[in-house]
């Protein structure tokens, strides 16, 4: 008896050991880590925990993993991980999470308490998200040739783009419709523009806006999945961030036959 008992206390540790990682790993993958840093976050956690068996697969939108005990049991979670935007900074706190259990700062409850913290940890607000749309959309519209009228002139466009993409978001449009009406939204703020403020340049003004949609996580990411060997993966980021381009480009392209020529 007491050694089912003791049979069964080791695979419930070791089933929420496989929580924990699992729970991390996904995190991770799901904001932008590349497939290394998840993999390797998984095993040096579990490590952390006194499990050395450990088996882990990542591809760029799923995790299989699988932890074997003491005892000779093992326990296996498939993790389904759709492609999302980024969100470095809970990729930054799994990370010094990842630490501190590599110090044995937390036993295993109080660290399964942090992911789920981190997991629910509120999104950026609406309004700074506004406020980091206009600057950046504006000051590319500048680094780009843009003047100080083209800079001004932005501002608005990606605060505009901002909130339909939020709007969008919550509605659950696909990501190939958000892509593609948040580009023409753009383009058509930046027609606009240049026909009711005569002297904007309104190649400036569109180029702008766009550096919100542009993928650029995920195209690092999937450069970094090839250099780690991880080909797959760094296909599969890659043609996401592909796809996103094309879309941008008949975004645009349609607001431009349509207006423009």
């Amino acid at each position: 008896m007491n050694s089912l008992t003791t049979s069964q206390s080791n695979s419930d540790y070791g089933r929420k050991i496989l929580d924990l990682v699992s729970m991390m790993g996904a995190t991770l993958l799901a904001n932008g880590a590349e497939i290394a840093r998840v993999q390797t976050t998984m095993e040096l956690v579990a490590k952390a925990y006194d499990k050395e068996q450990i088996e882990v697969y990542s591809l760029s939108n799923g995790i299989f993993a699988t932890l074997r005990n003491d005892d000779k049991t093992s326990c296996t979670q498939i993790k389904n991980v759709p492609l999302a935007s980024a969100n470095l900074g809970r990729v930054a706190m799994i990370n010094q999470l990842s630490r501190e259990i590599c110090e044995h700062k937390y036993d295993i409850d109080e660290a399964l308490k942090k992911i789920r913290a981190i997991q629910n940890s509120p999104t950026i607000p609406l309004w700074l998200t506004l406020i980091a749309g206009a600057l950046g959309s504006s000051g590319y519209c500048y680094l780009y040739g843009g003047d100080i009228f083209d800079f001004l002139a932005t501002m608005p466009i990606g605060m505009l783009l901002c909130l339909c993409r939020h709007f969008m978001q919550s509605a659950r449009f696909s990501k190939v419709m958000q892509n593609i009406i948040g580009s023409a939204i753009v383009t058509l703020g930046g027609l606009i523009m240049a026909t009711i403020f005569i002297g904007l340049d309104m190649d400036m003004i569109v180029t702008g806006g766009l550096i919100i949609l542009v993928p650029g996580v995920p195209f690092t990411t999937s450069i970094r999945d090839f250099f780690n060997g991880d080909y797959l993966s760094g296909t599969i980021r890659l043609i996401d961030a592909l796809l996103v381009a094309f879309c941008m480009a008949t975004g645009v392209g349609f607001i431009y036959q349509l207006f423009v020529h």
